[in-house]
This record gives structure tokens, C-alpha cells and sequence, in this order.
């Protein structure tokens, strides 16, 4: 990866110029030659790399699927086609690189470079999880993308910082590990409350006087809310960093006014965005302000959902990414199931003046878009909007929403905690009045206990909270 104080002021015409050649060159020397997957989808497509000139010839190229990545009922091991293959003594090459004086040899591919080291999955929030492997090099980027998620958020060696993201062998854990290691910053590695648990994750923060709190949306919103309850206080909490899990900008609000209530000392919360194929997540400078990617680590498109056809700048559409500085698991415009609201921009960051493209809006999920059935037909449904308007209500502690399906009919049960204090019959009338103005599905409300709605929605148990779920096909 290029030195990130250069590149993240780079021109935008350089900046394509650079991943052009990025493109080309891991097209034709590792995809072509040593990528079992793509060597197969170039036959098969009769695809000849050296005619795809830059970029812009990119879309004559297939999508690569999630389900291509997983594994097969008689084949186990076909996310390994997915892997690049270790060179061979025979790729070593003898020409002279440099200047000759000192005798530099480029010496081709360095094994070391493809040789695995770990293992790490997807969160599989709407699906199964997928593995992907990382070598050496890998996390090496996975460090450097960490770094310059620290500089885009402003955080140093001198903060302290409490890591509650949930512990599991995935990226999104270990950017956050490895980004507080490298910067030398004062964190405890929580694990999220799999680990260490809601009480002591709160202690911990209180102990140290921690001014900087990481955690996914809906664990963080719950914490603020039971901080009274265990006896602890917010008085030093400056920050929180959202990340992992659907974020909306009502979520970033709700956590504004929480951190208020609660006697922050400061009440700035930013986000990052964490994408399992792309192998590394990516910051905001302030909120709304677009995550900030790395553009030779990889490479975004933002294609239409169902055509598939490349959209234009700032174009609501789906995130389709592909690698351009990577080893072990390597992908060639992978749609991710992400829809960015506002589409990809290139125009420097008019907070920051960084010049990175930028993933500018909401991030919604494209499986949480539903097809009901009712009396009147066909009924399309938005659970991403849902989750906005649940987020949004002060009145609502926890929830969860589950589609049935009776006698052919699909309908909506919305199951909630109130926050305390709240009149439950109140708050019952008032979501069942807001979903039939909202949403066309027969709806119906109902409230259950805080432990209830914890292990139903596994807070303390999945990497993020389980909020939607479609009983339709159990």
C-alpha cells in the first residue's frame, strides 16, 4: 500500500491512474496466472486478461456472487479456489530492477507473501458466514488500513480507548486490536459482551477514565442506557466510534442525546464501515461525510441491485468491490449486499479535504428488502427502514421484528422493550399506528421482558444484535 500522507491527498486523476495499473497488474499476474476461481471464469467467458486495458474495461468483466464463495455440499473446500496459490520456485526471475550499480534483482512473486497465517469470516448477519483467508501481507494491509482509520477519525496514541467489539475471528475485532497496537494507544480488547460481559465492559470504562468507547450501534445504545442502572459513570467519555453494524445517522442522533443524558464530557460519535470482503473497513472524518476508502487496497463500483449496470457518482446503488493489493482470498467485483444510499463521490472531502473516494450515506442491508404476501397482493418491505424508525425512538430500548406467514398471508410481529419509565400501553398504540401508516403488512405489537428480548436478539452473544427474523420458511 502507497504512504497514506501522499495518497490521501492525491489528485483524483492520479488516484485512478494509480489503481489502473494496480488493476492491470493483479488481473494479469495473480488472477490469470494463480487464482483457481477466475482462471476457470476467464475460460469459461473466453476472457483474455491482456486485452483488459484499465479500469474502464472493468465491466465487461462477470460479478462475482456471495454464494460463489461458499462452501459446496460435495466440494468443502471451494472458497480455497478463491485463494491465490503460493509461486512456484520456477516464477523466480533474474532480470535487473533498480539501478544496476547495486546489483537489485527483481526476483518475481515472493512465496512468503501468499503463505496462509489466518483465518477470518464474515459476520453472517443475513447469511452463512464466509471464510476468508489472510496471509502475511494481508495483515499487514489489514494494520495500515486500521492506521489510516485512526488518522481519519483523530484518534492517537494518547486516547484511551475501550474495544467492545465482540471477540470472533473477523476482521472488524482485530483492525480495531491491531489499530490501537500499532498506534500505541492505551485500550482494553473487551471482546463485547461474548466476552467480558455489559457490566464489567462498563466498570472497565469507568475505572480507567476511558475517553473513547468503540462498539456496534445497538450494544452501545443499550450500554448508555443501563450506565444508571449498574452504578457507573459517563463522566469522561468524550467519543464513541460506531461500527460492525447498520448505522444510520438516527442511530449516531440517538447516541449524541444519550451521551448528553448521561453526562458526557463530550458527545462526538463518528462511524467506520466494515466490509468483510473487502478485508479492512474504512472511517468517517465526521458523520455523513462518506467512509473514507483506500483506493490501492481496493477498488469500488456502485452498480444497480437487479441490472447490474455501473452507476453514476453519488447514484443510490450496491457495493460491488474488487481487490487490487491483496493476497490469500482474492475477489474481482464481489457484490457485497450493501446499497449505499448516497452512492460513490471522488471529489476531495469537503471536511477533511482528503481526496479518497468516498461511500457517501446510509449503509442498508439488500437481504432485509422483503416481498409479503397480503389480501391486496404483492407488498414490498424495507426492514432497513424499520430499523431507522426503531433507532430513531427514544421510548424504545430493545426490539426485534418477526415475518410470519398464516394461511398464505405474510404478517409483521414487532416485539419491544420500552426504556424505563415509558407507559407500555402507550407505546404499544403508538408503534402499531406508526407501522400501519408506514408499512402495508398487518402488523401487530407486543412487548416481552428485557431477558427475553436479550437472548432473543443474542446482545451478549452474536457478533452484532439479530433483529429481523423471517420465520416464513421454518
Amino acid at each position: 500500500m502507497q504512504a497514506w500522507n501522499k495518497l490521501s491527498r492525491m489528485p483524483a486523476p492520479a488516484i485512478k491512474k494509480m489503481q489502473d495499473e494496480l488493476f492491470t497488474k493483479m488481473l494479469r499476474e495473480e488472477l490469470a496466472v494463480r487464482h483457481p476461481y477466475y482462471r476457470e471464469v476467464f475460460k469459461e467467458h473466453d476472457i483474455n486478461p491482456d486485452l483488459i486495458k484499465g479500469l474502464e474495461d472493468i465491466k465487461h468483466l462477470p460479478f462475482t456472487e456471495k454464494e460463489d464463495l461458499l462452501p459446496r455440499k460435495n466440494d468443502l473446500r471451494h472458497p480455497k479456489k478463491f485463494v491465490l496459490e503460493v509461486p512456484s520456485e520456477g516464477e523466480q526471475k533474474g532480470k535487473k530492477k533498480g539501478f544496476a550499480l547495486f546489483g537489485k534483482k527483481d526476483k518475481g512473486p515472493d512465496p512468503s507473501d501468499y503463505k496462509f497465517h489466518t483465518l477470518y469470516f464474515s459476520a453472517g448477519r443475513t447469511g452463512k458466514p464466509v471464510p476468508f483467508e489472510y496471509t502475511h501481507y494481508d495483515l499487514r494491509n489489514l494494520k495500515e488500513a486500521g492506521l489510516r482509520a485512526f488518522d481519519i477519525l483523530g484518534l492517537t496514541r494518547d486516547d484511551t480507548m475501550i474495544n467492545a467489539f465482540t471477540y470472533a475471528p473477523n476482521a472488524f475485532f482485530w483492525q480495531m486490536f491491531y489499530s490501537t497496537i500499532e498506534t500505541g494507544s492505551t485500550a482494553l480488547q473487551t471482546g463485547g459482551g461474548k466476552v467480558l460481559g455489559m457490566e464489567k465492559i462498563l466498570k472497565a470504562m469507568d475505572n480507567m477514565e476511558a475517553p473513547v468507547f468503540v462498539c456496534a450501534p445497538g450494544y452501545t445504545i443499550f450500554a448508555l442506557q443501563t450506565l444508571d442502572h449498574f452504578g457507573f459513570s459517563a463522566e469522561n467519555l468524550e467519543r464513541i466510534v460506531l461500527g460492525i453494524d447498520y448505522a444510520p445517522m438516527e442511530a449516531v442522533e440517538k447516541t449524541r442525546k444519550m451521551m448528553e443524558a448521561v453526562g458526557a464530557k463530550d458527545t462526538k460519535v463518528q462511524r467506520l464501515y466494515f466490509i468483510a470482503e473487502a478485508k479492512s473497513g474504512w472511517a468517517e472524518c465526521d458523520p455523513d461525510y462518506g467512509y473514507h476508502t483506500n483506493p490501492d487496497h481496493i477498488y469500488v463500483e456502485i452498480v444497480d441491485p437487479e441490472s447490474g449496470a455501473v452507476l453514476g457518482e453519488g447514484e443510490k446503488g450496491e457495493v460491488v468491490i474488487t481487490h487490487l493489493d491483496t493476497r490469500g482470498t482474492v475477489l474481482l467485483r464481489c457484490k457485497t449486499g450493501d446499497i449505499a444510499a448516497g452512492g460513490l463521490v471522488t471529489e476531495p472531502c469537503p471536511n477533511c479535504k482528503r481526496t479518497v473516494p468516498r461511500i457517501m450515506g446510509d449503509i442498508e442491508r439488500k437481504a432485509y428488502y422483503y416481498e409479503l404476501h397480503s389480501n391486496e397482493g404483492p407488498v414490498q418491505f424495507n426492514a432497513n427502514q424499520l430499523r431507522k424508525m426503531m433507532t430513531a425512538r427514544d421510548d424504545v430500548l430493545l426490539w426485534y421484528a418477526e415475518i410470519n406467514r398464516d394461511r398464505g398471508l405474510d404478517n409483521l410481529n414487532l416485539v419491544v422493550k420500552g426504556t424505563s419509565g415509558t407507559d407500555e400501553d402507550t407505546l404499544l398504540k403508538s408503534l402499531a399506528e406508526v407501522l400501519q401508516k408506514e408499512f402495508s403488512v398487518p402488523a401487530n405489537v407486543e412487548s416481552a421482558s428485557l431477558d427475553a428480548v436479550v437472548n432473543k436478539i443474542g446482545l451478549e452473544k452474536y457478533i452484532t444484535a439479530q433483529l429481523i427474523f423471517d420465520n416464513r420458511d421454518l
